[in-house]
Protein backbone atom coordinates (compact mmCIF):
# COMPACT_ATOMS: atom_id res chain seq x y z
CA UNK A 1 0.00 0.00 0.00
CA UNK A 2 2.76 2.44 0.87
CA UNK A 3 4.44 1.94 -2.51
CA UNK A 4 1.23 2.71 -4.39
CA UNK A 5 0.64 5.84 -2.31
CA UNK A 6 4.26 6.87 -2.96
CA UNK A 7 3.77 6.53 -6.73
CA UNK A 8 0.57 8.55 -6.52
CA UNK A 9 2.27 11.41 -4.67
CA UNK A 10 5.23 11.29 -7.08
CA UNK A 11 2.85 11.68 -10.03
CA UNK A 12 1.38 14.75 -8.36
CA UNK A 13 4.82 16.21 -7.62
CA UNK A 14 4.25 16.20 -3.87
CA UNK A 15 7.13 14.08 -2.58
CA UNK A 16 9.48 17.05 -2.74
CA UNK A 17 6.80 19.64 -2.12
CA UNK A 18 6.29 22.26 0.58
CA UNK A 19 4.36 19.91 2.85
CA UNK A 20 1.06 18.07 3.30
CA UNK A 21 -1.78 18.69 5.75
CA UNK A 22 -3.66 15.50 6.71
CA UNK A 23 -7.31 15.65 7.69
CA UNK A 24 -7.26 13.43 10.79
CA UNK A 25 -10.53 12.23 12.34
CA UNK A 26 -9.03 9.36 14.32
CA UNK A 27 -10.90 6.74 12.28
CA UNK A 28 -9.23 3.84 10.53
CA UNK A 29 -8.92 5.56 7.14
CA UNK A 30 -7.28 8.78 8.31
CA UNK A 31 -5.00 6.95 10.76
CA UNK A 32 -3.80 4.67 7.97
CA UNK A 33 -3.15 7.66 5.72
CA UNK A 34 -1.26 9.49 8.46
CA UNK A 35 1.00 6.50 9.22
CA UNK A 36 1.90 5.99 5.56
CA UNK A 37 2.54 9.68 4.94
CA UNK A 38 4.67 9.85 8.08
CA UNK A 39 7.00 7.19 6.69
CA UNK A 40 7.10 8.86 3.27
CA UNK A 41 7.81 12.26 4.81
CA UNK A 42 10.81 10.79 6.63
CA UNK A 43 12.04 9.15 3.43
CA UNK A 44 11.58 12.19 1.13
CA UNK A 45 11.89 15.07 3.59
CA UNK A 46 8.60 16.90 3.05
CA UNK A 47 6.89 18.46 6.12
CA UNK A 48 3.77 16.77 7.47
CA UNK A 49 0.97 18.37 9.50
CA UNK A 50 -2.36 17.16 10.88
CA UNK A 51 -5.69 18.91 11.44
CA UNK A 52 -8.51 17.53 13.60
CA UNK A 53 -11.95 19.15 13.55
CA UNK A 54 -14.21 18.66 16.58
CA UNK A 55 -17.74 19.22 15.27
CA UNK A 56 -19.37 19.66 18.68
CA UNK A 57 -21.99 17.03 17.86
CA UNK A 58 -21.14 13.85 19.76
CA UNK A 59 -20.30 14.92 23.31
CA UNK A 60 -17.82 12.75 25.20
CA UNK A 61 -16.98 10.44 22.29
CA UNK A 62 -15.96 13.44 20.19
CA UNK A 63 -13.72 14.57 23.05
CA UNK A 64 -12.27 11.05 23.11
CA UNK A 65 -11.48 11.25 19.38
CA UNK A 66 -9.74 14.60 19.81
CA UNK A 67 -7.62 13.21 22.65
CA UNK A 68 -6.75 10.13 20.59
CA UNK A 69 -5.56 12.31 17.69
CA UNK A 70 -3.50 14.43 20.07
CA UNK A 71 -1.75 11.42 21.60
CA UNK A 72 -1.20 9.78 18.21
CA UNK A 73 0.41 12.88 16.71
CA UNK A 74 2.57 13.38 19.79
CA UNK A 75 3.87 9.82 19.48
CA UNK A 76 4.68 10.40 15.81
CA UNK A 77 6.07 13.92 16.37
CA UNK A 78 3.59 15.40 13.91
CA UNK A 79 2.30 18.95 14.55
CA UNK A 80 -1.47 18.80 15.19
CA UNK A 81 -4.00 21.61 15.11
CA UNK A 82 -7.37 20.88 16.73
CA UNK A 83 -10.32 23.14 16.00
CA UNK A 84 -13.67 22.94 17.80
CA UNK A 85 -16.70 24.31 15.94
CA UNK A 86 -20.44 24.28 16.57
CA UNK A 87 -21.62 22.63 13.34
CA UNK A 88 -25.24 22.40 14.49
CA UNK A 89 -25.37 26.15 15.01
CA UNK A 90 -23.76 26.80 11.62
CA UNK A 91 -26.25 24.46 9.93
CA UNK A 92 -29.19 26.26 11.56
CA UNK A 93 -27.83 29.71 10.77
CA UNK A 94 -27.34 28.91 7.08
CA UNK A 95 -30.38 26.62 6.74
CA UNK A 96 -28.32 23.65 5.53
CA UNK A 97 -27.85 20.08 6.72
CA UNK A 98 -25.29 19.25 9.39
CA UNK A 99 -23.33 17.06 6.95
CA UNK A 100 -22.98 19.94 4.49
CA UNK A 101 -22.18 22.41 7.28
CA UNK A 102 -19.45 20.11 8.58
CA UNK A 103 -17.96 19.73 5.11
CA UNK A 104 -17.90 23.48 4.52
CA UNK A 105 -16.22 24.08 7.89
CA UNK A 106 -13.61 21.40 7.30
CA UNK A 107 -12.69 22.73 3.87
CA UNK A 108 -12.33 26.25 5.24
CA UNK A 109 -10.05 25.00 8.01
CA UNK A 110 -8.03 22.85 5.60
CA UNK A 111 -7.40 25.90 3.45
CA UNK A 112 -6.47 28.01 6.47
CA UNK A 113 -4.05 25.38 7.75
CA UNK A 114 -2.37 25.01 4.37
CA UNK A 115 -1.89 28.79 4.26
CA UNK A 116 -0.62 28.89 7.84
CA UNK A 117 1.93 26.10 7.36
CA UNK A 118 2.86 26.86 3.76
CA UNK A 119 1.83 23.34 2.73
CA UNK A 120 1.13 22.70 -0.95
CA UNK A 121 -1.40 19.91 -0.42
CA UNK A 122 -4.23 18.71 1.80
CA UNK A 123 -4.67 14.92 2.01
CA UNK A 124 -7.99 13.25 2.84
CA UNK A 125 -8.59 9.53 3.43
CA UNK A 126 -11.52 8.71 1.14
CA UNK A 127 -11.37 5.17 -0.30
CA UNK A 128 -13.04 3.05 -3.01
CA UNK A 129 -16.13 2.26 -0.98
CA UNK A 130 -16.62 5.96 -0.16
CA UNK A 131 -16.42 6.70 -3.87
CA UNK A 132 -19.02 4.08 -4.82
CA UNK A 133 -21.36 5.27 -2.05
CA UNK A 134 -20.94 8.87 -3.25
CA UNK A 135 -21.92 7.94 -6.81
CA UNK A 136 -24.95 6.01 -5.53
CA UNK A 137 -25.91 8.92 -3.28
CA UNK A 138 -25.76 11.34 -6.21
CA UNK A 139 -27.85 9.03 -8.39
CA UNK A 140 -30.50 8.92 -5.68
CA UNK A 141 -30.45 12.67 -5.26
CA UNK A 142 -30.32 13.42 -8.99
CA UNK A 143 -27.11 14.08 -10.90
CA UNK A 144 -25.45 14.31 -14.29
CA UNK A 145 -22.22 13.08 -15.81
CA UNK A 146 -20.11 15.21 -13.49
CA UNK A 147 -21.77 13.63 -10.46
CA UNK A 148 -21.36 10.13 -11.87
CA UNK A 149 -17.62 10.81 -12.19
CA UNK A 150 -17.43 10.42 -8.41
CA UNK A 151 -14.75 11.73 -6.08
CA UNK A 152 -11.63 13.04 -7.86
CA UNK A 153 -8.26 11.73 -6.71
CA UNK A 154 -6.90 15.27 -7.01
CA UNK A 155 -8.61 18.66 -7.31
CA UNK A 156 -8.10 22.34 -6.54
CA UNK A 157 -11.18 23.50 -4.63
CA UNK A 158 -9.43 26.23 -2.64
CA UNK A 159 -9.09 29.93 -3.42
CA UNK A 160 -5.32 29.44 -3.38
CA UNK A 161 -5.07 27.47 -6.61
CA UNK A 162 -1.54 26.41 -5.72
CA UNK A 163 -2.89 24.10 -2.98
CA UNK A 164 -4.06 20.71 -4.25
CA UNK A 165 -6.53 18.43 -2.46
CA UNK A 166 -5.49 14.78 -2.83
CA UNK A 167 -6.99 11.46 -1.81
CA UNK A 168 -4.12 8.95 -1.84
CA UNK A 169 -6.27 6.03 -0.62
CA UNK A 170 -9.01 6.36 -3.23
CA UNK A 171 -7.83 3.24 -5.07
CA UNK A 172 -8.07 1.06 -1.95
CA UNK A 173 -11.06 -0.77 -0.46
CA UNK A 174 -12.03 -0.32 3.18
CA UNK A 175 -11.00 -3.90 3.89
CA UNK A 176 -7.49 -3.25 2.55
CA UNK A 177 -7.14 -0.29 4.89
CA UNK A 178 -8.19 -2.18 8.02
CA UNK A 179 -5.92 -5.08 7.01
CA UNK A 180 -3.00 -2.64 6.71
CA UNK A 181 -3.69 -1.25 10.18
CA UNK A 182 -3.94 -4.76 11.65
CA UNK A 183 -0.62 -5.67 10.04
CA UNK A 184 0.94 -2.60 11.66
CA UNK A 185 -0.72 -3.26 15.00
CA UNK A 186 -2.20 0.24 14.90
CA UNK A 187 -5.24 1.46 16.81
CA UNK A 188 -8.02 3.77 15.79
CA UNK A 189 -11.34 5.09 17.08
CA UNK A 190 -14.81 4.43 15.71
CA UNK A 191 -17.49 7.08 15.26
CA UNK A 192 -20.55 5.42 16.76
CA UNK A 193 -22.88 7.50 14.56
CA UNK A 194 -21.59 5.58 11.51
CA UNK A 195 -23.85 2.73 12.62
CA UNK A 196 -26.92 4.99 12.67
CA UNK A 197 -29.10 5.23 9.57
CA UNK A 198 -30.34 8.76 10.22
CA UNK A 199 -27.81 10.19 7.76
CA UNK A 200 -28.41 9.33 4.11
CA UNK A 201 -24.86 8.19 3.50
CA UNK A 202 -24.99 5.86 6.49
CA UNK A 203 -28.27 4.42 5.24
CA UNK A 204 -26.73 3.72 1.84
CA UNK A 205 -23.62 2.20 3.42
CA UNK A 206 -25.35 0.10 6.05
CA UNK A 207 -28.58 -0.91 4.32
CA UNK A 208 -28.53 -0.34 0.55
CA UNK A 209 -25.04 -1.47 -0.44
CA UNK A 210 -25.33 -4.84 1.37
CA UNK A 211 -28.60 -5.51 -0.47
CA UNK A 212 -27.03 -4.58 -3.81
CA UNK A 213 -24.14 -6.94 -3.11
CA UNK A 214 -26.66 -9.73 -2.67
CA UNK A 215 -27.76 -9.02 -6.24
CA UNK A 216 -24.14 -8.84 -7.45
CA UNK A 217 -21.09 -9.10 -5.17
CA UNK A 218 -19.15 -6.99 -7.68
CA UNK A 219 -21.52 -4.03 -7.49
CA UNK A 220 -18.87 -1.68 -6.06
CA UNK A 221 -16.54 -2.40 -8.97
CA UNK A 222 -19.36 -1.92 -11.49
CA UNK A 223 -20.36 1.41 -9.98
CA UNK A 224 -16.74 2.58 -10.10
CA UNK A 225 -16.36 1.37 -13.69
CA UNK A 226 -19.35 3.51 -14.63
CA UNK A 227 -17.77 6.38 -12.70
CA UNK A 228 -14.49 6.06 -14.61
CA UNK A 229 -16.31 6.18 -17.94
CA UNK A 230 -18.27 9.21 -16.80
CA UNK A 231 -15.01 10.94 -15.83
CA UNK A 232 -13.65 10.42 -19.36
CA UNK A 233 -16.86 11.79 -20.87
CA UNK A 234 -16.65 14.75 -18.51
CA UNK A 235 -13.19 15.62 -19.84
CA UNK A 236 -14.58 15.90 -23.37
CA UNK A 237 -17.61 17.81 -22.17
CA UNK A 238 -15.44 20.23 -20.21
CA UNK A 239 -13.40 21.01 -23.33
CA UNK A 240 -16.51 21.88 -25.38
CA UNK A 241 -18.08 23.81 -22.50
CA UNK A 242 -14.92 25.90 -22.05
CA UNK A 243 -15.27 27.24 -25.58
CA UNK A 244 -19.02 27.83 -25.30
CA UNK A 245 -18.79 29.56 -21.92
CA UNK A 246 -16.07 31.93 -23.14
CA UNK A 247 -18.46 33.18 -25.83
CA UNK A 248 -21.62 33.23 -23.71
CA UNK A 249 -20.45 34.86 -20.46
CA UNK A 250 -20.11 38.64 -20.41
CA UNK A 251 -20.06 40.98 -17.43
CA UNK A 252 -22.17 38.84 -15.11
CA UNK A 253 -24.69 37.82 -17.77
CA UNK A 254 -24.95 34.46 -19.52
CA UNK A 255 -26.01 35.33 -23.08
CA UNK A 256 -28.59 32.67 -23.83
CA UNK A 257 -28.54 33.49 -27.53
CA UNK A 258 -24.99 32.12 -27.68
CA UNK A 259 -26.24 28.77 -26.38
CA UNK A 260 -28.71 28.13 -29.19
CA UNK A 261 -27.64 25.34 -31.51
CA UNK A 262 -25.33 23.74 -28.95
CA UNK A 263 -25.82 20.08 -28.00
CA UNK A 264 -28.14 19.89 -25.01
CA UNK A 265 -25.49 18.32 -22.81
CA UNK A 266 -23.08 21.19 -23.51
CA UNK A 267 -25.80 23.73 -22.74
CA UNK A 268 -26.39 22.06 -19.40
CA UNK A 269 -22.71 22.13 -18.58
CA UNK A 270 -22.45 25.83 -19.40
CA UNK A 271 -25.48 26.61 -17.23
CA UNK A 272 -24.01 24.69 -14.30
CA UNK A 273 -20.73 26.53 -14.72
CA UNK A 274 -22.58 29.84 -14.59
CA UNK A 275 -24.35 28.76 -11.40
CA UNK A 276 -21.04 27.75 -9.86
CA UNK A 277 -19.51 31.12 -10.67
CA UNK A 278 -22.37 32.94 -8.95
CA UNK A 279 -22.83 30.69 -5.93
CA UNK A 280 -19.30 29.34 -5.47
CA UNK A 281 -20.46 25.72 -5.52
CA UNK A 282 -22.33 23.12 -7.56
CA UNK A 283 -23.28 21.11 -4.50
CA UNK A 284 -27.01 20.70 -3.87
CA UNK A 285 -27.81 21.46 -7.52
CA UNK A 286 -29.74 18.44 -8.78
CA UNK A 287 -30.96 17.27 -12.19
CA UNK A 288 -34.29 18.93 -11.38
CA UNK A 289 -32.50 22.25 -10.89
CA UNK A 290 -30.76 21.85 -14.26
CA UNK A 291 -34.11 21.27 -15.98
CA UNK A 292 -35.48 24.37 -14.30
CA UNK A 293 -32.42 26.34 -15.47
CA UNK A 294 -33.01 25.28 -19.06
CA UNK A 295 -36.68 26.24 -18.79
CA UNK A 296 -35.67 29.66 -17.47
CA UNK A 297 -33.08 30.15 -20.23
CA UNK A 298 -35.63 29.28 -22.92
CA UNK A 299 -38.48 31.15 -21.26
CA UNK A 300 -39.78 34.71 -21.47
CA UNK A 301 -38.10 37.86 -20.19
CA UNK A 302 -38.52 38.52 -16.45
CA UNK A 303 -38.68 34.82 -15.57
CA UNK A 304 -37.20 34.03 -12.17
CA UNK A 305 -35.77 30.92 -10.49
CA UNK A 306 -34.74 30.37 -6.88
CA UNK A 307 -31.82 27.94 -6.45
CA UNK A 308 -29.87 26.52 -3.49
CA UNK A 309 -27.29 28.61 -1.60
CA UNK A 310 -29.65 31.61 -1.66
CA UNK A 311 -29.12 32.20 -5.38
CA UNK A 312 -31.91 33.66 -7.52
CA UNK A 313 -31.56 34.00 -11.29
CA UNK A 314 -33.65 36.18 -13.57
CA UNK A 315 -34.14 36.14 -17.33
CA UNK A 316 -33.38 39.48 -18.98
CA UNK A 317 -33.47 40.52 -22.60
CA UNK A 318 -29.88 39.38 -23.04
CA UNK A 319 -29.82 36.24 -20.94
CA UNK A 320 -29.51 35.04 -17.36
CA UNK A 321 -28.11 37.03 -14.46
CA UNK A 322 -28.19 37.08 -10.69
CA UNK A 323 -31.19 38.90 -9.32
CA UNK A 324 -30.19 42.38 -8.25
CA UNK A 325 -30.87 43.36 -4.68
CA UNK A 326 -31.29 47.07 -5.36
CA UNK A 327 -33.58 48.90 -2.96
CA UNK A 328 -36.28 51.08 -4.52
CA UNK A 329 -35.69 54.83 -4.71
CA UNK A 330 -38.22 56.36 -2.33
CA UNK A 331 -37.10 59.94 -1.65
CA UNK A 332 -38.29 63.05 -3.49
CA UNK A 333 -35.66 65.80 -3.42
CA UNK A 334 -36.25 69.31 -4.81
CA UNK A 335 -33.18 70.19 -6.85
CA UNK A 336 -31.02 73.24 -6.40
CA UNK A 337 -27.38 73.98 -7.15
CA UNK A 338 -25.31 71.14 -5.70
CA UNK A 339 -24.55 67.45 -6.02
CA UNK A 340 -26.66 64.44 -5.10
CA UNK A 341 -25.58 60.79 -4.74
CA UNK A 342 -27.67 58.55 -7.01
CA UNK A 343 -26.11 55.15 -6.29
CA UNK A 344 -23.50 52.94 -7.95
CA UNK A 345 -20.79 55.42 -7.06
CA UNK A 346 -22.40 58.14 -9.21
CA UNK A 347 -23.30 61.73 -8.38
CA UNK A 348 -25.82 64.00 -10.04
CA UNK A 349 -24.59 67.60 -10.37
CA UNK A 350 -27.21 70.35 -10.68
CA UNK A 351 -26.45 73.87 -11.86
CA UNK A 352 -28.92 76.69 -12.50
CA UNK A 353 -27.28 79.82 -13.98
CA UNK A 354 -27.59 82.55 -16.56
CA UNK A 355 -27.12 81.50 -20.17
CA UNK A 356 -24.73 83.35 -22.43
CA UNK A 357 -25.96 83.50 -25.99
CA UNK A 358 -23.93 81.37 -28.36
CA UNK A 359 -22.61 79.24 -25.53
CA UNK A 360 -22.22 75.59 -26.69
CA UNK A 361 -24.86 73.29 -25.22
CA UNK A 362 -23.82 69.91 -23.86
CA UNK A 363 -26.03 66.96 -24.71
CA UNK A 364 -25.33 63.25 -24.30
CA UNK A 365 -26.41 60.54 -21.91
CA UNK A 366 -24.22 61.99 -19.15
CA UNK A 367 -25.25 65.65 -19.45
CA UNK A 368 -28.51 67.49 -20.16
CA UNK A 369 -29.10 71.24 -20.69
CA UNK A 370 -32.64 72.62 -20.39
CA UNK A 371 -34.30 76.04 -20.54
CA UNK A 372 -34.98 76.47 -16.83
CA UNK A 373 -37.62 79.18 -17.17
CA UNK A 374 -39.81 77.04 -19.45
CA UNK A 375 -40.21 74.35 -16.78
CA UNK A 376 -43.39 75.06 -14.82
CA UNK A 377 -42.93 72.74 -11.82
CA UNK A 378 -39.93 72.53 -9.50
CA UNK A 379 -37.50 69.84 -10.79
CA UNK A 380 -37.10 66.99 -8.32
CA UNK A 381 -35.02 63.85 -8.02
CA UNK A 382 -37.34 60.91 -7.33
CA UNK A 383 -38.24 57.35 -8.21
CA UNK A 384 -40.52 56.45 -11.10
CA UNK A 385 -44.30 56.66 -10.85
CA UNK A 386 -47.15 55.24 -12.82
CA UNK A 387 -47.94 57.48 -15.78
CA UNK A 388 -44.46 59.03 -16.02
CA UNK A 389 -43.65 60.03 -19.61
CA UNK A 390 -41.30 62.26 -21.59
CA UNK A 391 -41.34 64.08 -24.91
CA UNK A 392 -39.45 62.13 -27.58
CA UNK A 393 -39.47 64.52 -30.57
CA UNK A 394 -39.87 68.21 -31.47
CA UNK A 395 -43.44 67.53 -32.63
CA UNK A 396 -44.46 66.77 -29.05
CA UNK A 397 -44.76 63.00 -29.24
CA UNK A 398 -44.47 61.27 -25.88
CA UNK A 399 -43.42 57.90 -24.54
CA UNK A 400 -44.24 56.28 -21.24
CA UNK A 401 -41.23 55.71 -19.04
CA UNK A 402 -42.35 52.10 -18.50
CA UNK A 403 -42.32 51.47 -22.26
CA UNK A 404 -38.91 53.09 -22.59
CA UNK A 405 -37.46 50.84 -19.90
CA UNK A 406 -38.82 47.80 -21.74
CA UNK A 407 -37.31 48.97 -25.04
CA UNK A 408 -33.97 49.66 -23.39
CA UNK A 409 -34.02 46.26 -21.69
CA UNK A 410 -33.73 47.63 -18.19
CA UNK A 411 -34.29 44.61 -15.89
CA UNK A 412 -37.64 44.76 -14.12
CA UNK A 413 -36.02 44.49 -10.69
CA UNK A 414 -33.86 47.59 -11.36
CA UNK A 415 -36.52 49.95 -12.68
CA UNK A 416 -37.75 51.10 -9.27
CA UNK A 417 -34.15 51.63 -8.10
CA UNK A 418 -33.28 54.13 -10.85
CA UNK A 419 -33.88 57.77 -9.88
CA UNK A 420 -35.19 60.24 -12.45
CA UNK A 421 -35.29 64.03 -12.70
CA UNK A 422 -38.90 65.06 -13.14
CA UNK A 423 -41.24 68.03 -13.08
CA UNK A 424 -44.68 66.80 -12.08
CA UNK A 425 -45.35 63.64 -14.09
CA UNK A 426 -43.02 64.75 -16.89
CA UNK A 427 -39.59 63.15 -17.01
CA UNK A 428 -36.87 65.72 -17.69
CA UNK A 429 -33.94 63.30 -17.64
CA UNK A 430 -33.04 59.72 -16.77
CA UNK A 431 -29.42 60.05 -15.59
CA UNK A 432 -27.11 58.08 -17.81
CA UNK A 433 -29.84 57.40 -20.38
CA UNK A 434 -31.98 60.07 -22.10
CA UNK A 435 -34.50 62.78 -21.39
CA UNK A 436 -37.12 65.10 -22.75
CA UNK A 437 -36.92 66.73 -26.17
CA UNK A 438 -38.72 69.81 -24.82
CA UNK A 439 -37.24 72.87 -23.16
CA UNK A 440 -34.52 73.32 -25.75
CA UNK A 441 -31.93 76.01 -25.06
CA UNK A 442 -32.39 78.75 -27.68
CA UNK A 443 -31.29 82.29 -28.32
CA UNK A 444 -34.24 83.36 -26.14
CA UNK A 445 -33.08 81.31 -23.12
CA UNK A 446 -32.19 83.38 -20.05
CA UNK A 447 -31.39 80.67 -17.49
CA UNK A 448 -30.27 77.07 -18.02
CA UNK A 449 -30.66 73.97 -15.90
CA UNK A 450 -27.53 71.84 -16.37
CA UNK A 451 -27.73 68.23 -15.19
CA UNK A 452 -24.72 65.93 -15.34
CA UNK A 453 -23.54 62.62 -13.89
CA UNK A 454 -20.03 61.85 -12.72
CA UNK A 455 -18.43 58.95 -10.90
CA UNK A 456 -17.51 59.87 -7.35
CA UNK A 457 -17.69 58.29 -3.95
CA UNK A 458 -21.22 58.26 -2.56
CA UNK A 459 -21.66 60.88 0.11
CA UNK A 460 -19.79 63.67 -1.68
CA UNK A 461 -21.70 66.93 -1.79
CA UNK A 462 -24.70 68.02 0.23
CA UNK A 463 -27.05 65.66 1.99
CA UNK A 464 -29.29 63.92 -0.49
CA UNK A 465 -30.84 60.77 0.99
CA UNK A 466 -32.38 58.62 -1.70
CA UNK A 467 -32.60 54.92 -1.01
CA UNK A 468 -34.55 53.12 1.61
CA UNK A 469 -33.40 49.78 2.96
Amino acid sequence: MKERVERFLAEKGLLSGAGIVVGLSGGADSVCLLLILKELSEKHGFPLYALHVHHGLRGETADRDALFCKELCESLHIPLRTERVDVADIAETHAIGTEEAGRLVRYRLFEEEAARTGACAVALAHHRDDNAETVLFRICRGTGIRGLAGIPAASRPFADRGVVLVRPLLAFAKEEITDELSRRGAKWVTDETNAEDAYTRNFLRNRVMPLLKEVNPEVTEHILSLSEQAALMQELLTHDADEAYAKAYKDGVLLTGELSGLPEIVRREVLLRFVKKLSGTERDFTAAHVKALIKLADGPVSGELSLPMGLTLVKTYDGLCKKAEAAPWTAEIPLQNGTYPIGNGQVLSVTVRNYEKGEPVGKNKWIKWLDYDMIKDVPVLRGRREGDAFTINPEGGTKLLSDYYIEERVPRELRDAKPVVAAGSEILWIPGMRGTERYYVTEETRRVLILSVSSKEEGDGPEGPGRKG
